[in-house]
């Protein structure tokens, strides 16, 4: 009974991700037909973009310490609330200022999603096991998009805009009546024994160690294009190269397939190597540095080959299935090296921080389109160059200066202390 039921929190937990994504996509398929009909300039789209952000990550980091205290299941519960309130705001909105507070209650809401459903499934599973599960909350990001990209074109094209947030709204109710009916709260603690599991640490001491710092500018630097997901990159597509609206659609969703599919097999590897005793350094820190440099050289190559549509396509595609890899090790990183008693308030820091990050790329990308004038190809390539570059450097700095077992070591002398006092 005990697996079928944390499975079953896994699968709930996954669904409310897919939700979540959908949530945040809508507004960048529906954004060629938001220009056009409400007259938008590239600086005030983007601002609408960067605007789900100004909350996002306030709102993560706040919601991370409540699940410090309080159970998850209701954690989650109110925030799909939000989330729906957030969509019906959307769409009853006919101008600039709704469609920004509208984005603003969404990022407030869906901002501690990735914190609380991460938090809420490591307590389900123990400190071993932790890779693959996490990499299905990754996933189910991932799936959300595609479905995303392959539903919500559709029903924009069909339904309208406004419509097809009404309709997120409605499959955000179905989800919250089935997390109440059958969401349940783990009690999954880490072994007994070392002090990072059993003590709480001061914030000082677990925020400014140069692990934690380092995952966490690499996974801001890493955001930076993921951040255009919610913007821009449909309309790149649509309006920078001429795809249609289900030309851009599948793209999206075949880089998302790849992302998927790139993340359960690298995550399984690394949880393999684990169980068969790799170091934490082999099997946790290497695979996601080496990806992060990777991408960052695909993406540089953006502007060394603009106008070759086939060939800067499959950079850019190749650029973001790696630099999606960032997130599920990162996370997992930041609860190897937490406390469990703050688990919570440390993933949402990590990812608060790391989340920032889209509150400059959308409207950087616009203000780059702009100064390009009006070229929208030319300024969000040129925009991708520069979080390449910064990938690039951040990835090959964090194989040397990324230490989690040194960083748990640290943590440690104060219990030291205390045991050969006692002995």
């Amino acid at each position: 009974m005990g697996n079928s039921r944390r499975t079953l929190v896994l699968v709930l937990l996954m669904l409310v991700m897919v939700i979540s994504v959908m949530d945040k996509t809508i507004f960048a398929f529906a954004g060629p037909k938001i220009i056009d009909e409400l007259k938008l300039s590239p600086s005030e789209f983007g601002f609408i973009g960067s605007a789900f952000f100004f909350l996002y990550s306030i709102s993560g980091v706040l919601v991370g310490f409540l699940a410090n205290r309080f159970p998850t299941r209701w954690i989650l519960a109110g925030m799909s609330l939000v989330w729906m309130a957030a969509q019906l705001l959307v769409a009853l909105s006919n101008g600039f200022l709704g469609l920004v507070a509208g984005r603003l209650l969404l990022g407030a809401g869906t901002g501690p999603g990735t914190a609380v459903t991460q938090h809420a499934c490591f307590k389900w599973f123990g400190p071993r096991e932790r890779v693959l599960p996490s990499s299905m909350i990754q996933v189910s990001i991932m799936l959300g998009a595609t479905l995303g990209a392959v539903s919500l074109p559709l029903a924009i094209q069909h339904l309208g805009w406004r419509a097809a947030y009404v309709g997120l709204a409605g499959l955000g109710l179905a989800w919250l009546l089935a997390w109440l009916l059958f969401g349940r709260e783990g009690n999954q603690v880490d072994e007994v024994g070392r002090s990072p599991a059993g003590e709480r640490q001061p914030y000082r001491r677990l925020l400014l160690n140069r692990t934690f710092l380092w995952v966490t500018l690499v996974g801001f630097v890493g955001y930076l294009p993921n951040a255009l997901v919610y913007s821009w990159v449909p309309v790149y597509l649509q309006k920078g190269q001429g795809m249609t609206p289900m030309q851009s659609g599948y793209l999206v969703m075949g880089v998302t397939l790849g992302v998927m599919a790139f993340n359960l097999v690298i995550s399984a590897l690394s949880q393999r190597a684990l169980k068969r005793g790799a170091s934490v350094q082999r099997a946790l820190v290497a695979p996601p540095m080496v990806c992060a440099a990777l991408a960052g050289l695909a993406f540089c190559g953006l502007l060394l080959f603009h106008g070759d549509l086939p060939l800067v396509l499959g950079l850019y595609c190749v650029g973001a299935v790696l630099i999606n890899a960032l997130p599920t090790f990162c996370n997992t990183i930041v609860a190897h090296i937490a406390p469990t008693a703050q688990r919570g308030s440390m993933l949402a820091i990590h990812i608060g921080g790391m989340t920032s990050a889209g509150m400059l790329a959308p409207w950087l990308v616009g203000r780059l389109v702009e100064a390009c004038g009006g070229d929208i190809a030319r300024g969000f390539e040129t925009g991708l160059a520069l979080f390449g570059l910064g990938a690039l450097v951040c990835g090959l700095l964090g194989l040397r200066i990324v230490d989690p077992e040194r960083t748990r070591r640290a943590q440690q002398p104060d219990a030291a202390l205390v045991a050969a006092a006692s002995s």
